[in-house]
């Protein structure tokens, strides 16, 4: 199984002061980006450059292209350069692995990085499919994939293959969107340098696709002080899950023993008071699911304790209640009240 995406990121448009705009797509900006990255991506020996071109699967070619030209927007920021090189640094945990460290203080709100994928690979593989994939790379796409660590725990993924459990690990399940946003299916992409921000159950950063460019963006939801551990949530939905419940679809998903994260370490009355806050969450937004009525008052009301809930938590993000119109009236909500503050 993959991380799994919720929320895309729409272009933005930039002021008129700025530099005449140009169309990029996600393989590069002129018909010679390809070999350029090619090249310089063999220079560079274990980088990759802005214009990389991810190892796509024959079969989901079209699929992707499709997408690609659906969401097609004029990028205006010229920053490739700078979005690929994060301010960050990744730092061993000992016994919990590496992870991403803000290399600076980083405010709420800002753009860490905008990563293209370096593959893009059918979900579900076979041994020998994922085989084939993997020797069709370039060698530094290669070595970069295979220096990604894979879990060793006792879920499903100890049980795989190198190359797979890798690919199940740092993952991204993405769906692929056509210009309505209907889905056409998903494909596994792997991002290697936002594959070494480790899952905490109160991030302090964010992940979303942006399909205008089909790169993966991360926010950061607070200010983040330097030398402090940056985090996402790597499942959608976990705001309403039990810490149990969290640890078992860790393990499942990607052979996670432990949640290591500040919630999930905590003094056993913190984490008990941690579950019936999320406890609550969860029947709040299955109210809104099922039924809800037409209250608009009570409506707020629900979404004002789950907002109460969320900053006793020290949830600083939004989250993903599993629940596509629920997560729209919460977004919305959000926003209303911090133009009021």
């Amino acid at each position: 199984m993959l991380r799994s995406v919720a929320r895309a990121v729409r272009p933005r448009v930039g002021p008129a002061s700025r530099p005449a705009p140009r169309r990029t797509l996600f393989w590069g900006a002129t018909p010679g980006a390809a070999a350029s990255a090619a090249t310089a991506g063999a220079a560079a020996g274990s980088e990759l450059t802005a214009t990389h071109v991810p190892s796509v699967a024959g079969d989901l070619l079209p699929l992707v292209l499709g997408v690609v030209l659906a969401h097609a927007a004029i990028d205006d920021e010229g920053d490739d350069d700078r979005l690929t090189q994060p301010p960050w640094k990744v730092e061993s945990f000992g016994d919990k692995g590496s992870g991403a460290v803000a290399a600076r203080d980083i405010a709420r709100g800002e753009r860490l990085i905008a990563e293209r994928p370096l593959c893009i690979w059918p979900n579900n593989l076979s041994e020998d499919e994922a085989r084939r994939l993997f020797e069709a790379m370039t060698p530094t796409e290669q070595s970069l994939f295979m220096d990604l660590a894979r879990t060793e725990g006792t879920g499903s993924v100890k049980a795989l293959d190198e190359i797979r459990a890798r690919r199940a690990t740092n993952g991204f399940s993405i769906p692929l969107l056509d210009a309505s946003g209907k889905s056409q299916g998903a494909a596994g992409m792997v991002f290697p340098k936002i594959a070494r921000i480790n899952h905490s159950c109160t991030p302090n950063c964010a992940q979303a696709i942006n399909y205008s460019t089909l790169r993966m963006e991360v926010y950061a939801v607070t200010d983040i002080p330097q030398a402090t551990e940056l985090s996402i949530e790597y499942l959608p939905g976990m705001i309403t899950s039990s810490a149990a419940e969290r640890r078992q679809a860790l393990r499942t998903h990607f052979g996670f023993d432990a949640c290591l994260c500040a919630v999930c370490s905590a003094a056993p009355d913190d984490l008990a008071r941690s579950d019936s806050r999320r406890r609550e969450i969860k029947v709040i937004s299955q109210s809104f699911r099922y039924g809800g009525g037409g209250d608009r008052k009570a409506k707020l009301a629900g979404l004002q304790r789950i907002q109460d809930l969320l900053d006793e938590e020290g949830y600083k993000g939004l989250p993903d209640f599993g629940d596509s119109d629920l997560n729209r009236a919460f977004t919305i909500f959000r926003t209303m009240r911090n133009r009021k503050e």
